[in-house]
């Protein structure tokens, strides 16, 4: 599905109010798999891929994602406020 929201970073640390926001993340391993219970509305990794753990939960609970964007490409997510993304069309807009 077509998923527009306001993203959010969170770190082990700094764990703040992610339901209904797409979370980015720096990684996609097992130690993030508690976001899923929070009503998250998307998910974004700086690293990882379709075969990672967390790629393959978000696909059990139907969570729209993208995996591994790579450090330039998290980095302007990250300073962005919101951002759709479209899975079919393979594409996602920043600050709509």
């Amino acid at each position: 599905n077509i998923t527009k929201g306001e993203l959010i970073e969170i770190s082990q640390d700094s764990i703040k109010s992610i339901a209904d926001k797409i979370v980015i993340l720096p990684n996609a391993d097992p130690g993030w798999d508690w976001v899923f219970n929070l009503n998250i509305k998307g998910l974004i990794t700086k690293y990882g891929g379709p075969n990672s753990h967390m790629a393959i939960r978000a696909a059990e609970k139907n969570i729209t994602s993208i995996f591994g964007v790579g450090e330039m490409l998290y980095q302007q997510i990250k300073e962005s406020n919101t951002i759709e993304i479209n899975p079919l069309g393979k594409s996602f807009y920043l600050n709509i």
